[in-house]
């Protein structure tokens, strides 16, 4: 249910003359996603109580992650530099919030895992992917 409203808003904002635009942070997303629960979940910080595949949520990994990659960045070129700033506040916080619905909703068990640990690590993931999306510009030639 959640993946699926994750694709319908990137389906109902970004034009679909668009889309292309955005699959490179859509794979750079799922592979970011899948690293960072690898590790998460190797390292005993959490446990997916849901359906899992070698302990790892792929629903969140490839479902969520690309979808939510793509939405970032197009957040990221709608709105002026101005209220960009909203954008660097609602996903991260977005994110911590979901997590803890999760959480609450015992899908997911925290072991050496925090709300505020969760918080800094979404804060450091988005600003990864814009990271990588400069990268790619400068890649292209466009600063």
């Amino acid at each position: 249910m959640i993946t699926a409203v994750f694709w319908a808003v990137f389906f109902l904002v970004v034009r679909p003359s668009d889309w292309y635009r955005y699959y490179p942070q859509m794979l750079f997303g799922a592979i970011l996603g899948t690293l960072c629960d690898l590790i998460g979940v190797a390292t005993g910080q959490w446990n997916y109580l849901g359906p899992t595949t070698g302990g790892l949520s792929l629903w969140s990994d490839l479902g969520i992650a690309p979808a939510e990659a793509a939405l970032f960045l197009w957040s990221g070129r709608r709105f002026s530099h101005r209220f960009n700033w909203l954008s660097w506040l609602f996903w991260p916080v977005g994110n911590t919030l979901g997590e803890w619905l999760l959480v609450r909703g015992h899908l997911i068990a925290y072991g050496h895992w925090r709300v505020s640990k969760a918080l800094a690590f979404y804060l450091a993931f988005f600003i990864v992917l814009r990271l990588h999306q400069h990268f790619l510009n400068w890649l292209e030639g466009r600063s």
